[in-house]
């Protein structure tokens, strides 16, 4: 058995295509440090091509704080990262949270929706009362 390191920046909730879970997977989407060194709070999201190394980020710095991000495949797509990149952004600045979504292949913003409601930041998930 061998290992291999992909990336040095700090990264947690690491996904593939929701097809390729189990397989072999050409590209990952994980949420990532700001900086590329150091162990510093999830402020981005970054795609790796896991076949080239080739890297894109999106960073919701310096007010944004990310959540784990959901890889949502196009219907009809036929490419592995035609999709969208969803996820909770704590936004700082307004002290609110903000919806993000990511063309998932070039890593560019699609839309920013401001939540009617603070959700507390967290790693995984928000639960409330009904």
């Amino acid at each position: 058995m061998t290992s291999e390191r992909l990336s040095e920046r700090c990264c947690e909730f690491a996904m593939v295509h929701p097809a390729r879970q189990g397989l072999p997977a050409r590209y990952a989407w994980l949420a990532v440090a700001e900086r590329e060194a150091g162990n510093d709070p999830l402020q981005a999201f970054k795609k790796l091509d896991l076949r080239n190394g080739e890297r894109r980020v999106w960073s919701a710095a310096p007010h944004g704080f990310v959540s784990e991000p959901l890889m949502v495949p196009r219907p009809g797509g036929s490419a592995e990262d035609d999709g969208w990149l969803l996820a909770v952004i704590w936004n700082g600045e307004r002290s609110g949270s903000d919806l993000v979504i990511l063309d998932a292949a070039s890593m560019q913003e699609v839309a920013l929706v401001e939540l009617p409601l603070a959700m507390p930041y967290g790693l995984h998930g928000s639960w409330s009362q009904a």
